[in-house]
């Protein structure tokens, strides 16, 4: 009886919020969340996404883009493992997506984008961003389609270096220097986004959590998450570490 009260007690248990993989995580580090930004696409059924890295002390672990389809209470990753790196920019163009990733172990290196065609619930590789040297850092990236894009790239060891600017016509397979740029895209702010209908969504940085909150026009922030900040390998995954 005993353990079928067990059993029916974890089946009825509300799943946790998010499911992160151990990858190349090591028994005993401490391996902590970072969110660099948050997407939310036009498409409803495209989700909500928090994109970013897991690190431990000494480097970035992996790549991080997390989904949410249920309005920001669950979250799982969709990106494959793309180590060293952090997730710099999402974009949504209909069910169209770009992730654009970064090398950023030990400094800035090479840049790989990724493609989703279906609302984002896959991704795949579409290929290296041409660097003219290693240290080049993405100062923003904007699509018009799903096959034009561009992406402005900087010195990030030369202070007030020149932007050069890239662009591609076929979705990512193949990049070209522009050689009259368009101006650089204003900044959009990295923790906040709104989505089609004017919900505001908010990701805040906690010292333990990352709080994600959704406003209504005119009504008040509501919490739909808080997201551990540390972890700690269990397996073949990471949980909370405390």
């Amino acid at each position: 009886m005993l353990t079928l009260f067990l059993c029916a007690l974890l089946a009825a248990a509300p799943p946790a919020p998010m499911s992160l993989k151990a990858g190349a995580a090591e028994p005993g580090e401490e391996v902590s969340l970072t969110v660099n930004g948050i997407a939310v696409p036009a498409r409803s059924e495209a989700g909500i996404y928090l994109f970013g890295k897991l690190s431990v002390s000494s480097h970035p672990l992996r790549a991080l883009l997390l989904r949410s389809t249920d309005g920001g209470a669950h979250w799982s990753e969709v990106l494959p493992a793309e180590e060293h790196s952090e997730v710099l920019f999402v974009r949504f163009m209909g069910c169209q997506g770009r992730a654009l990733v970064g090398w950023s172990t030990e400094g800035p290196g090479r840049l790989t984008l990724f493609a989703s065609s279906d609302c984002g619930a896959t991704w795949r590789r579409r290929g290296r961003l041409p660097k003219a040297i290693w240290s080049e850092w993405p100062e923003q990236m904007a699509w018009k389609d799903g096959q034009q894009g561009t992406v402005w790239l900087t010195d990030a060891n030369e202070e007030n270096a020149p932007v050069r600017a890239i662009a591609t016509k076929d979705g990512g397979r193949t990049w070209s220097n522009l050689e009259q740029p368009p101006r650089v895209p204003p900044p959009e702010p990295n923790l906040e986004a709104r989505g089609s209908t004017g919900v505001r969504w908010k990701v805040t940085p906690e010292e333990r959590t990352l709080r994600v909150e959704r406003q209504e026009n005119g009504a008040s922030l509501e919490v739909r998450v808080l997201l551990p900040v540390s972890w700690r390998r269990e397996g073949k995954t990471l949980v909370p570490a405390g």
